[in-house]
């Protein structure tokens, strides 16, 4: 993330993590007012109060900016850049269990499934249940790193409104897809005690507050600048008749990623990437 002191002229960040979704935090006592628009507003506008807190934004239309400024004393913004470890797409999937645990597995995919599916025909009788593994490359976060913030986002390719997502961090100092075969070898892998659920909402994106997760996994007996960050992913939630519905996220999506700003104010720095 990103640390900006903003003043009383419009501002809008040129490297925001997503034009689709504006993620960011207001620090401070000052009046900030937000505006949307394609270039930079005119002094006069008239912009919307806010008050200090995180926010997650959508565009009303396609095509605006976030515009920013300060009216009176000050104020600082923290958002998510393109900066910050992102999702491995070579090593993530899911794990599977269908037929009342008669049909399980495990199944790599760059587009891994959360949740509950009903309706589509598989080898045997639904319901199916699905839960993901997830994990960055190396990200260069020592053991010692104080963290201000950590958020967790997913980019959604299907959702349904209103299901309840929960993550752990995969309590391991090393890779850990190697010992990931089927359902039960990801469900008896050792899990974070801190977890965050959110709840999909009608767009793409979700946010998770993980920085709980990421200081517990900073804890775990060698942990290094070389370990990666890993997760899993359930839905808290029970079937649903004849429906699909899983959760599916983009892996290699760029807004797919972890954001943590170090208590420093800089950003985590010389991150890992995607895989190809």
């Amino acid at each position: 993330m990103i640390e900006h002191a903003i003043d009383s002229g419009w501002w809008s960040p040129t490297d925001w993590s997503s034009e689709d979704l504006f993620s960011f935090t207001v620090d401070g006592t000052g009046a900030v007012e937000l505006h949307w628009a394609v270039a930079e507003p005119a002094a006069a506008a008239a912009g919307s109060p806010i008050e200090a807190g995180q926010y997650q934004l959508v565009p009303p239309l396609a095509g605006l900016k976030l515009w920013l400024r300060v009216v009176s004393g000050a104020a600082t913004i923290y958002y998510a850049s393109k900066d910050g470890p992102q999702f491995l797409t070579t090593i993530g999937g899911h794990a599977y269990s269908g037929n009342a645990g008669g049909d399980e597995g495990w199944q790599q995919t760059a587009l891994p499934s959360i949740g509950h599916d009903d309706a589509t025909v598989r080898a045997q009788a639904n319901p199916y249940e699905y839960r993901a593994y997830i994990t960055t490359d190396d990200a260069n976060l020592s053991s010692t790193e104080d963290l201000q913030s950590a958020m967790l986002v997913l980019k959604l390719v299907q959702w349904i409104p209103g299901r309840t997502l929960r993550v752990y961090g995969m309590k391991y100092s090393t890779d850990q897809s190697g010992n990931i075969t089927d359902w039960d070898s990801l469900d008896g892998r050792t899990r974070t005690t801190a977890y965050a659920d959110a709840t999909i909402s009608t767009g793409p994106f979700m946010t998770f507050d993980v920085q709980a997760i990421i200081e517990e996994l900073q804890a775990v007996s060698g942990w290094g600048t070389t370990s990666p960050i890993q997760f899993y992913l359930k839905d808290t939630g029970s079937v649903v008749t004849d429906v699909d519905a899983r959760a599916v996220v983009d892996l290699g999506s760029a807004d797919t990623r972890v954001a943590i700003l170090l208590l420093s104010g800089e950003p985590l720095a010389g991150a890992g990437i995607g895989g190809p």
